[in-house]
């Protein structure tokens, strides 16, 4: 389920836009104003940004500016939905980059259309990424590209190679006992420790559902194990249930795997790891 941050002044179109939405299978965030947003996506995570342009405070205008200043919302659609539909005022939004203009009133199915197409636009875009904005984290698309290089250059050099799959051991029960936002939450907060564990040249990705894969060049088996075993063993990372203020344990589990010059297929190897991950946790 994707999230969307509605920002509009007027209580009637936020709940109006945010029912509709909610019908299309969105998750929705509400902000009054420019700066209530920019508070929101602080600690949150949106999917796409969808806003009003006169508000107290913050205009869209602002809160568009703000937003393109931060490099982890570069993938992040960003669209404006308001009843100036002065040709000047579109050609402006357009102009500075807005991913789409919409003008008020608009009907549930011209809505749902414009917000999937932004979105299915991003999700074209992402794969030509090398690491996510959001997370700096290597896609999985670029993983698993790299992965076949890296397999083809130390098969010929004939150095070790080693694979690792880390996973959040609690991440199905962090979903169904308080929400899937936390769990993504705590996913993007696992995946940022991860990252300051790995080397300069090794290449980790978030693999989605709490799962991330290390590739670690020059690295033989143990060398893998000993090193995840010493990421698991320190591991103490929780995070915050605003609701009750309790304070949740993110649990982490791995598996490693040798790279060589005799493996036939390395993409192979990697999803069979994910998959016995995934049942494993």
């Amino acid at each position: 389920m994707k999230t969307i941050l509605i920002a509009d002044d007027s209580d009637s179109s936020r709940d109006i836009t945010s029912h509709f939405l909610q019908q299309g299978g969105f998750r929705v965030l509400e902000a009054e104003d420019g700066l209530i947003a920019l508070e929101i996506l602080k600690h949150r995570h949106v999917d796409l940004i969808l806003t009003d342009i006169v508000m107290p405070n913050m205009d869209g205008w602002g809160l568009h500016a703000e937003v393109r200043k931060q490099r982890h919302f570069n993938l992040t659609p960003f669209v404006f939905l308001s009843v100036l539909d002065d040709l000047n005022d579109q050609i402006k939004g357009l102009t500075l980059g807005v991913d789409d203009y919409l003008s008020k009133p608009i009907t549930p199915q011209q809505l749902l259309a414009r917000v999937n197409t932004a979105l299915t636009r991003r999700d074209r875009m992402a794969p030509y990424f090398f690491d996510n904005p959001v997370t700096n984290l290597a896609t999985e698309h670029f993983f698993r590209e790299n992965l076949k290089r890296e397999k083809a250059r130390c098969g010929v050099s004939k150095r070790p190679l080693s694979l690792v799959i880390f996973g959040i051991g609690n991440y199905v029960s962090l979903v169904r006992g308080h929400a899937e936002w936390f769990a993504e939450s705590a996913s993007r907060k696992a995946g940022r420790n991860l990252h300051l564990q790995g080397r300069a040249f090794d290449t980790i990705a978030d693999m989605g559902q709490g799962r991330f894969a290390a590739l670690l060049p020059e690295a033989s088996l143990d060398d893998a194990k000993n090193w995840a075993s010493s990421i698991a063993a320190s591991w103490n990372i929780s995070l915050v249930w605003p609701a009750t203020e309790q304070t949740i344990s993110i649990d982490i589990g791995y598996d490693c795997e040798s790279i060589s010059d005799t493996t036939s297929d390395p993409i192979e190897i990697l999803n069979k790891q994910l998959a016995t991950f995934e049942r494993k946790w």
